[in-house]
C-alpha cells in the first residue's frame, strides 16, 4: 500500500513560511535586546572625556533585513552633540546598504575620530563589541540556530 499525500502542498508551504516568519521575528526581537545592551554599555563607559557630546551621540545601532532598516536606535543627543547624532545615523545607514542579504545588527560610533580615540586605548565600542560577541552566539544557541 503506497503512501498518499492528503495535505495540499500549498498548506505545507504556507505552514513552512509561517514558521520561518515566526523564527525571523524572534531573532529580530533578540537582536534588538542585544543592540540595546551593547548601546547602553557603549554610552555608559567613562574611559574618555566627551567634551561636546558628539562621540556618545554618534553611537547607535540598526537591525536590517535584506538591506532594509527595520529598527533603529535613537542616536540620542548627549550634551550639545546634535552633529554626532546626525553623523551616527547617516553612517549606520550607509553601512546598512553594504549588507543586502540576511538579518544584521550593525553598531556604530559615527564620528570620524572614534577610531582615533579607540586606538589610544580608550573604550569607545571595544567592551560593547566583546559583549555582542558573547551575547549573539548565546542567543543563536538558545534559538536552535547553532
Amino acid at each position: 500500500m503506497p503512501i498518499t499525500q492528503l495535505t495540499p502542498m500549498s498548506e505545507i508551504d504556507r505552514y513552512t513560511e509561517q514558521q520561518l516568519e515566526r523564527l525571523k521575528q524572534v531573532l529580530i526581537r533578540n537582536l534588538m535586546y542585544i543592540g540595546e545592551a551593547v548601546l547602553n554599555r557603549a554610552r555608559s563607559t567613562n574611559s574618555y572625556k566627551d567634551r561636546t557630546g558628539n562621540l556618545r551621540s554618534s553611537i547607535g545601532y540598526v537591525i536590517t533585513v535584506d538591506g532594509r532598516i527595520i529598527h533603529s536606535s535613537s542616536f540620542q543627543t548627549v550634551k550639545q552633540g546634535k552633529d554626532g547624532s546626525s553623523k551616527g545615523a547617516a553612517y549606520v545607514k550607509s553601512l546598512a546598504r553594504k549588507f543586502p542579504q540576511g538579518i544584521c545588527l550593525i553598531v556604530v560610533a559615527g564620528m570620524n575620530y572614534a577610531s582615533y580615540v579607540s586606538a589610544k586605548g580608550l573604550d569607545v565600542l571595544d567592551s560593547s563589541e566583546l559583549l555582542a560577541e558573547r551575547l549573539v552566539p548565546q542567543m543563536l544557541k538558545q534559538l536552535g540556530f547553532h
